[in-house]
């Protein structure tokens, strides 16, 4: 009985570890470089991605001259705040910024749109 428990147990386990496979890292996108647009607060937001074997680095980022100063979006498109993220995150799953959550979706979505094109 209790190798019976075991196996099934461990067939548990196992299962499960495929169930959390992960599908949406970067080593799934196909090298190349790839533009994506979302809208921002202002207008349009495009980031430029370049992924080489696996790994997402963000080329170019405009439309930050759309974007609210003084509220952080526009400032951290201009300064690599987004494009840390996106690169620490391999993703389109970043944080953003506080107080800027359009610009933030905007970029997001930019990123996703990018990304979708390399599958």
């Amino acid at each position: 009985m209790k190798k019976v428990l075991a196996l099934v147990f461990a067939a548990a386990m196992a299962m499960t570890l495929v169930a959390c496979g992960g599908s949406g890292s970067s080593s799934t996108y196909k090298d190349g470089t790839y533009t994506g647009t979302g809208q921002g607060k202002g207008g349009d937001i495009t980031v430029t991605l370049t992924i080489a074997s696996g790994k997402i680095t963000v080329d170019s980022m405009t439309g930050a001259d759309h974007e609210t100063t003084g509220i952080g979006g526009k400032e951290a498109m201009e300064d690599g705040t987004y494009a840390s993220q996106i690169e620490a995150a391999q993703s389109a799953d970043i944080d953003g910024v506080s107080g800027a959550t359009l610009t933030s979706d905007g970029v997001k979505a930019a990123v996703e749109d990018a990304l979708s094109q390399a599958k």
